[in-house]
């Protein structure tokens, strides 16, 4: 059981710290970080999701219960998360930026080496829902809200213009071009399997690697703040998503490897929101650090959770 928990953390936990000394000691830097994140989610990455969802059988593309679980997981998270802050500070950028914080989990650079060292690449279609809900909705969702908040134009436009960007972006059109193929039995040429494989399987070292880089720019400053992001993120998320399966009575691996997800750290998108925003910054960079650090407990009690049973069909 031992070997199930710690086997999967190690190599990721070695990964972020050969980031992080990397950038401590000046060999990297942040725009490097910055370079890699573009390569990881416009190129390597969405090349894993093409070749991973056009081998995905098709039946389990129709499975709308496990959707709707993943959908409650994580929009509720980041709705209740947005309402507490709205209920402390009145203010609907921070909401809207804790909602963020709390509710979009670190699928693309940690969920992917671990759920495959766990489960193997048929664990991408996970990733996969995860990352469209996240795409199409929190993420247009927070676009919005901050834009009212900033009164530089009409929540609709903003909307409608990030929805338009979101299906653009290769990590929208590549995934599901491989669902095309996989709803029509189409298979792709050997040639360019392969070669979307070779790609698509540095990202996890180099997603890894470049998630401990930015670790390395980010000063911490604690608070009370921190803290109640941290207990949302990694004990109260997963749990809403166990909460979710069981309301709709769905089980089985994907289900698993959902709590799984959902008991991740907080991914880095939102400190560049909150960047850009220029508020929240230091509580989101804070809470996005330290509850990567901290999860390496939590998430480990939640393998042994899943090992012992947990959600299995």
């Amino acid at each position: 059981m031992l070997d199930r928990i710690v086997g999967p953390i190690l190599p990721v936990a070695f990964v972020i710290a050969l980031g992080f000394a990397a950038g401590k000691r000046g060999k990297l830097n942040h725009a490097d970080s910055l370079l890699i994140s573009r390569l990881v989610l416009n190129w390597i990455f969405p090349a894993l999701l093409l070749v991973g969802m056009a081998s995905t059988p098709r039946s389990q593309l129709f499975d709308f219960r496990f959707v709707i679980a993943t959908f409650i997981g994580l929009m509720g998270m980041y709705a209740l998360a947005f309402g507490i802050g709205w209920f402390l500070y009145h203010e609907l950028k921070a909401a809207t930026l804790k909602g963020f914080v709390c509710g979009y989990p670190d699928g693309a650079f940690m969920g992917i080496p671990i759920l495959q060292a766990m489960f193997g690449p048929g664990s991408l279609y996970s990733v996969l829902v995860l990352n469209l809900i996240a795409s199409l909705i929190m993420i247009p969702t927070t676009t919005m809200l901050i834009t009212v908040a900033s009164g530089e134009g009409s929540g609709t436009e903003a909307l409608v213009a990030s929805i338009s960007t979101a299906v653009r972006r290769p990590l929208m059109w590549a995934p599901a071009i491989g669902i095309l193929c996989s709803l029509f039995a189409i298979k792709l040429p050997p040639v360019l399997a392969d070669s979307l494989n070779l790609l698509g399987k540095a990202t996890p070292g180099v997603s890894l690697m470049c998630l401990g880089l930015i670790m390395s720019s980010v000063k911490l400053k604690m608070s009370s703040e921190v803290w109640m992001n941290l207990g949302l993120k990694l004990l109260f998320h997963p749990a809403l998503m166990v909460a979710a399966t069981i309301v709709l009575s769905v089980k089985g691996l994907y289900v698993q490897q959902m709590i799984l997800l959902c008991a991740l750290p907080s991914a880095t998108i939102p400190a560049m929101f909150a960047n850009e925003a220029g508020t929240y910054r230091s509580e989101a960079a804070t809470s996005i650090l330290l509850s990567t650090v901290v999860s390496v407990v939590t998430f480990s009690f939640a393998i042994y959770l899943i090992n012992g049973g947990l959600a299995a069909a």
